[in-house]
């Protein structure tokens, strides 16, 4: 089966009931118990979805006695797939690393990549046991998908972001202008941690920017802000107020959304006065920084490896060959095998996994329960156009707001990459099922009255309360924080 969806939102939890569900019928109020101790046997609609023509992929990378930088015999090298099963090359650390410890890498990369395909992999430093796209513990650079004809980039190359997540689930992402073409041509890189350096420190290169700029913290385009420049000075040209506004990002005052690598939305950093622990990644000698989010410095992190990793989405694959490697201020001898840890490096297998292929419903397991017998599995959170949208539920009747509504039971949540989101509830079946239209619409449904489990980058997955009676008309609650820790909880 081909998918063409850009954004991967999966998580994987675990729902074990007895679940109570108590409403009302003709002023009769009823409670249905499910112990799940056999398949219940409810409707069910596109959860369990598979390819028909799995296609297998091989990774193959590692050390090699290849010179294709020019530094002398030896390198990293290979194919890296994007596969939800890990896959890495990499140096353990006996002492682990975190973000009140400075740590550095840099050398040399070039890369080679078929037309739209391409998509990339990380370099970095990672934490080996909790995987996902974008690894728990990590701080690392991360390379896209090559762009031949699309007219938002350069022909021919990918897309550079740079990214870090905390042993807690959250983080933050910069997508500078950078981009490495995929015709082998080999560049520098540089990787730099500074945990001592503050924002507070910083100064404005333009102290305009703090007038044009919405004090809310809300996101504002950078043609708006060159409207308000030009009233002051009508000279000024959208390149040069690019680089005002990039000085000021690098500098942590401002932050920097790059949507989809169209268009940037710029806001003012909330509590520049908390932030702590600046990123710099230098490529070709021009250098971009961000920082850690206010907290994330304190939150538990444990990077325990320098390497390669795969991207944990499908699909598609590239080629790769980086040398003159230095980590934490050590040469690393490349002239013959440094015998690093493989895992899943030199593999053939068949991929059966791919978007949106949800796999939940009954299963004799016991993440949640005492004994085998729950509901649940992989969810994926659908988009525009996403066919695959799906649900596993039990016929209750017809019920409106008017009506008592409750429900309860044991939770255990498992795995959860960025951006996912699951819901559990009531929901109307013909809404459920009807196509997705516009952007942001389908997220709640329509008549839906239930939980959300969902992460947001900077703040990780929360356990939200959500009521939205009809279109455009929803309430939610924030919940408290909810990161996939494998405990079971009842709700």
């Amino acid at each position: 089966m081909k998918v063409k969806y850009v954004f991967v939102n999966i998580i994987t939890l675990i729902l074990f009931l007895p679940v109570f569900l108590v409403g009302q019928e003709v002023n009769q109020i009823f409670t249905i118990t499910e112990n799940f101790d056999k398949d219940p046997g409810w409707e069910n609609y596109n959860n369990r979805v598979v390819c028909s023509d799995c296609p297998e992929i091989t990774q193959n990378f590692g050390w090699s006695e290849t010179n294709h930088n020019g530094d002398g015999v030896g390198e990293l090298s290979g194919v890296i797939w994007r596969s939800t099963t890990p896959s890495s090359y990499a140096m353990p650390f006996g002492k682990p690393l975190n973000f009140k410890i400075p740590f550095s890498a840099s050398g040399k990369i070039s890369v080679i990549a078929p037309p739209d395909e391409g998509f990339g992999f990380y370099f970095g430093f990672f934490n080996a046991e909790r995987q996902g796209w974008r690894v728990w513990s990590s701080c690392g650079v991360r390379i896209g998908k090559m762009h031949y004809n699309l007219k938002d980039f350069p022909k021919g190359v990918a897309p550079l972001h740079l990214d870090y997540k905390t042993g807690a689930a959250n983080g933050a992402i910069l997508n500078p202008d950078l981009y490495i073409p995929g015709d082998g041509s080999v560049h520098t890189w540089e990787l730099k941690y500074e945990p001592d350096v503050t924002v507070a420190d910083m100064k404005w290169e333009d102290p305009r920017v703090q007038k044009y700029l919405p004090p809310n913290g809300r996101n504002i385009h950078t043609d708006s802000i060159l409207v308000a420049f030009k009233k002051e000075e009508p000279s000024i040209t959208k390149e040069k107020l690019l680089e005002i506004l990039f000085d000021a990002r690098d500098k942590g005052l401002i932050d920097d959304w790059y949507r989809k690598g169209k268009y940037h939305l710029w806001s003012l950093e909330r509590e520049p006065e908390k932030i702590k622990g600046r990123i710099t990644f230098t490529f070709d000698g021009k250098s971009v920084s961000y920082f850690l989010l206010p907290g994330h410095q304190d939150l538990p992190t444990t990077i325990n490896r320098f390497g390669i990793w795969n991207m944990q989405i499908y699909t598609g694959s590239m080629k790769f060959y980086m040398s003159d490697l230095v980590v934490n201020n050590k040469k690393i001898d490349l002239s013959e095998d440094p015998h690093w840890q493989g895992v899943n490096n030199h593999v053939t297998f068949v991929e059966k996994d791919f978007h949106s292929a949800q796999n939940f419903g009954y299963s004799q397991t016991n993440w949640a329960g005492k004994q085998p017998g729950e509901i649940g599995g992989r969810f994926w959170g659908t988009e525009v156009l996403d066919p695959l949208h799906g649900y596993y539920a039990a016929d209750i009747g017809k019920m409106t707001l008017n009506d008592p509504i409750k429900f309860s039971g044991k939770i255990n949540f498992v795995e959860g990459a960025v951006d996912g989101r699951m819901l559990i509830g009531y929901f109307n079946k013909k809404e459920k099922i009807s196509n997705i239209k516009g952007e942001y619409k389908g997220n709640p449904p329509n008549q839906y009255l239930g939980l959300e489990i969902m992460d947001q980058t900077s703040l990780g997955y929360s356990f939200t309360a959500v009521c939205s009676p009809k279109q455009n008309i929803s309430f939610e609650k924030r919940g408290p924080t909810f990161i996939p820790d494998r405990i079971p909880r009842t709700f």
